[in-house]
């Protein structure tokens, strides 16, 4: 057809709004050009090993070594590194910092010029308890939007219950090779602002600072690109900034400066009262193996573990890792309790835990199978599972000290249920989430009161068939992310 067919008479002028809606739909922002560069740092040449380990697998088709929500994942991992050799933050004018958003669908490192220089001098108090040369800092943003797109304001929770785990692993995973420290608490709301122009929706869970390695570990393949600009890698959208808009900024904003001398321990996440030096701990030694070996269980196979393998399961929840949470007291701070059904099993670790902070119960209401189901949201797991672990805390030790002790107390949770997975999978015990639970009924399933509040529900029992929960799977992402 010819140009002239195109006139005045025959094409309409378009309606304004129609299109505006149309390109609002079509529109994509553009690929932002990347630079292949060579790392340069051996500070984020460990991160990278960490950071595989900890959270990715090695091989890549080993899958997540974290649990998470539906497969998830919300958050994402930062590296800050001194490229000159010289531990980050430990100079009074450092040159030559850099920030790494660590891509880990595509396994790269895509580096953030903006923030690195701020990032710096906040992190500069955030040492080693040991006073060694730091390496790194892997700066871990929870991201909640993934988790409230799909599980609404609950996914809010989810998304802190999935960081706990990964920050546990990271850390876990970094003193197999040497020092390294959590903490929880310092500049949140600076670190955020100092991240936001790149990485906007995002709250500061936790920074691990990584030591230097005793001996070099095996190396990764992980390339290292250079971004043309600071936008958004990870791709935000306007929904994911209406449901931040949601969220209260007393629970993800509250600041404070390190500690000064700093405030560490090493210590058990909770006060277990178990004997010391429990032989169920984690080693340092054997974290990656543990990781390794960890496992969501997707079917129980109705049969019950034996009472030691439990036993040494509950063990591994007195492992203990530096942090900078407080010390635990033997009358205070989060719980556990063990839900058994009536039998020999729950006799025997009853006596063993006599005396110990770590309760253990049989209710008369898990004889109502229906209602035990119902009370996990309709998980049919929960039909054939051989008994529960419950976290819980006081609510006026969970409310009246402010976000603080509310992320303190989501941490320990979340820390306390890596852990038992970790020690689920080293004494062959299946283990999986329940993520959603009528909290009513399992409040007077474990005997408590409307003044304590739950924090986290697992699963136990015998795998019927070996097969993997999808939290073991390869991350789904939306279009754009």
């Amino acid at each position: 057809m010819s140009s002239a067919a195109f006139n005045s008479d025959t094409c309409a002028v378009p309606d304004e709004r129609l299109l505006a809606a149309w390109l609002d739909m079509t529109e994509l922002p553009p690929v932002p050009r990347l630079e292949v560069e060579e790392p340069r740092s051996q500070g984020l040449r460990q991160a990278v090993r960490v950071v595989t380990d900890a959270l990715l697998g090695r091989p890549a088709q080993e899958g997540r070594q974290v649990p998470s929500a539906g497969a998830i994942y919300p958050y994402d991992v930062l590296v800050l590194v001194d490229e000159d050799g010289r531990p980050a933050g430990s100079s009074p004018h450092p040159p030559g910092h850099a920030l790494f958003w660590m891509d880990l669908l595509r396994r790269t490192c895509v580096r953030l010029s903006g923030p690195a220089e701020r990032l710096a001098r906040l992190l500069r108090p955030a040492r080693l308890p040991d006073g060694g040369e730091a390496v790194a800092h892997v700066i871990l943003l929870a991201r909640p939007w993934l988790s409230m797109r799909k599980y609404g304001s609950r996914g809010y929770l989810y998304t802190q219950l999935d960081t706990g785990h990964a920050a546990t692993n990271l850390l876990g995973t970094a003193l197999q090779d040497g020092p390294a420290v959590l903490r929880l608490h310092g500049p949140r709301a600076e670190i955020r602002a100092a991240v936001e122009p790149c990485l906007p929706h995002r709250e500061v869970h936790s920074v691990i600072t990584i030591g230097r390695p005793h001996t070099r570990g095996e190396t990764s393949d992980w390339a290292t690109v250079r971004m043309a600009d600071d936008d958004d890698p990870a791709g935000t959208g306007q929904l994911e900034e209406v449901c931040w808009s949601g969220l209260s900024a007393a629970v993800y904003d509250s600041s404070e400066p390190f500690a000064a001398p700093p405030l560490l321990h090493t210590a058990a996440p909770m006060a277990t009262g178990l004997r010391p030096s429990a032989p169920g701990a984690i080693p340092r030694t054997r974290w990656r193996e543990a990781s390794r070996r960890r496992r969501s269980c997707k079917r129980f196979s109705g049969d019950v573990p034996e009472p030691g393998a439990l036993l040494g399961m509950l063990e591994a929840l007195d492992t203990p890792l530096p942090a900078d949470l407080t010390a635990t007291e033997t009358h205070r701070g989060v719980r556990a309790m063990l839900l058994l059904h009536d039998g020999p099993t729950a006799r025997v670790c009853s006596d063993a835990l006599r005396g110990s902070r770590i309760g253990v119960t049989v209710p008369d209401r898990f004889r109502d199978l229906d209602l035990l189901v119902r009370s996990c949201m309709g998980q049919a797991n929960a039909r054939v599972a051989a008994g529960y672990v419950l976290f819980h805390i006081p609510r006026g030790e969970l409310f009246s000290g402010g976000p603080r002790d509310l992320r303190d107390a989501v941490f320990r949770a979340s820390c306390g249920a890596h852990l038992l997975y970790l020690g689920a999978g080293r004494n062959s015990v299946a283990i999986t989430t329940i993520g959603g639970y009528d909290p009513d009924l399992w409040r007077e399933y474990a005997g408590l009161t409307v003044e304590d509040e739950t924090l986290y529900l697992l699963a136990l029992g015998v795998d019927q068939a070996g097969s993997i929960k999808h939290d073991r799977a390869q991350v789904a992402y939306a279009h754009g992310e």
